[in-house]
């Protein structure tokens, strides 16, 4: 069988499983071919890995699927084998950029990734590229990255910066543009100064240099090029605890790592902004904000939790570190069991019992209770063989300081919906997604707290 043949055969029978369980191992099996030769074929036909591809088409599917009002959210989520509505919610939001209630009042945002159909012309490119991706066609030619073969397709990282996939005839690269409200050049170079510190000790991306310069400039916006990582992105519900003990051991690792160089103070510093909640709640409600009934509703619980933040925060004197800060799945890619370290965006100072917490949650969350459980203790036991935890720590104190996150996450939501008229929608998702996810974390300390017990 040709390769032609055995790529049409695998892309039928994925067609034919999307609402079954199916694995790469699956795919391969069934054209009868070696399992790591056939994806790299795949990848390089397709460009795209075939579990991607999966992930891409079940997600397709599913947008449809919620065009039909009678549809719920969870039988979709079941019908394209996902464990639960909330792991579902977060691939599907990251795909279409977008939530699925909010896809079913906005159906025109959807994404629709069509079936592949092999053969043996190679047909595209562009006689004129959108004037859209101008500035990354620019970009291309004066970096001598080759040209353009295909429009670049926004990779959906959240709501900081826009990255690009972006081919062109002499490789393929990540392209960020940089967003001037959030990070300034200064911000974009010390950031990166800390990536290549840490690469030298685990597998971290650091943007490429040109002529001497790491940030590079187009019509006055600013991007960072990194090259691409071939390698999968694991989903809540794909992550074993043989990923969460890969990850302990990471994030001990780069709190290990020597960051002396750069002469940052480690000193801790009490919070002095605080969130005036009444006052987001007083202009939700004189500009009739979609989100103002949810605030009302829950403003006494997101006052006293937020308190016991700030209470906790301000508490923790351990000497800060330099991390990641946000090492969660969407920026780690793996090949195989090799996890690589992408965008650094929030790479800073860090209490480090709090990334410790934060980031174990992250790799433990939307499984059932005895899942989480043991991919929350296989992360902590790994990282604690490495970098020894202190035996007097007072768990509730660290736990307490991660509401911080969701809700400053909530005020910025709400500060931008204020500020960007356009992009209301966005933010009005962001703000309700984030409430509830301090509510549902609210759930958890207390199970949190036993399973810490058990280190």
């Amino acid at each position: 069988m040709n390769w032609i043949q055995s790529l049409t055969k695998a892309i039928q029978y994925i067609e034919s499983n999307l609402t079954h369980e199916i694995t790469v191992n699956d795919v391969t099996n069934h054209v009868y071919t070696s399992n790591a030769h056939f994806q790299r074929v795949f990848s390089l036909a397709a460009g795209i890995t075939i579990g991607d591809y999966i992930r891409n088409r079940r997600l397709s599917l599913a947008g449809q699927d919620l065009l039909h009002p009678k549809n719920k959210i969870i039988d979709i989520a079941m019908k394209y084998q996902y464990d639960s509505q909330e792991s579902f919610t977060k691939a599907f939001t990251r795909f279409h950029g977008i939530t699925p209630y909010g896809a079913r009042k906005q159906s025109h945002r959807l994404k629709y990734f069509r079936p592949l159909k092999i053969n043996i012309t190679i047909q595209g490119g562009f006689d004129m590229m959108n004037k859209k991706f101008e500035s990354i066609e620019k970009l291309c030619e004066t970096l001598a990255l080759g040209k353009l073969t295909t429009e670049p397709a926004h990779i959906y990282w959240g709501y900081s910066h826009k990255v690009y996939a972006v081919t062109t005839t002499k490789g393929k690269y990540a392209v960020k543009a940089l967003n001037p409200n959030l990070m300034t050049l200064e911000d974009a170079i010390f950031m990166e100064k800390i990536v290549s510190i840490v690469a030298k000790r685990i597998n971290a991306v650091p943007a490429k240099i040109f002529n001497g310069k790491i940030v590079q400039e187009i019509n006055g916006q600013l991007y960072l090029v990194f090259d691409w990582i071939e390698g999968e992105e694991m989903e809540y519900d794909d992550i074993t605890p043989e990923h969460s003990r890969i990850m302990g051991a990471v994030l001990a690792d780069i709190h290990q790592t020597d960051f002396s160089e750069l002469n940052i103070s480690s000193e801790v510093f009490p919070r002095t902004h605080l969130v005036d909640w009444n006052y987001y709640l007083q202009k939700g409600e004189e500009n009739n904000a979609p989100w103002t009934d949810l605030l009302r509703e829950n403003i006494d619980m997101i006052k006293d939790y937020y308190a016991k933040g700030v209470e906790a925060e301000n508490s923790l004197t351990d000497k800060n570190v330099i991390s990641h800060c946000v090492l969660d799945p969407r920026h780690v890619i793996w090949q195989g069991c090799t996890p690589y370290l992408v965008d650094w965006k929030n790479a800073g100072m860090i209490n480090p019992l709090y990334d410790f917490i934060n980031t174990a949650i992250h790799w433990s969350e939307h499984g059932s209770d005895e899942k989480n459980k043991e991919r929350f203790l296989a992360f902590a036991r790994s990282y604690n063989a490495k970098n020894k935890l202190p035996t007097d720590i007072n768990w509730r104190n660290v736990l307490y300081k991660r509401y911080l996150e969701p809700l400053n996450w909530v005020a910025f939501s709400l500060e931008m919906w204020l500020n960007e008229p356009e992009e209301q929608q966005k933010w009005t998702e962001q703000a309700e997604s984030m409430i509830r996810e301090v509510i549902r974390y609210s759930d958890r300390i207390e199970k949190l707290e036993k399973w810490l017990s058990e280190l």
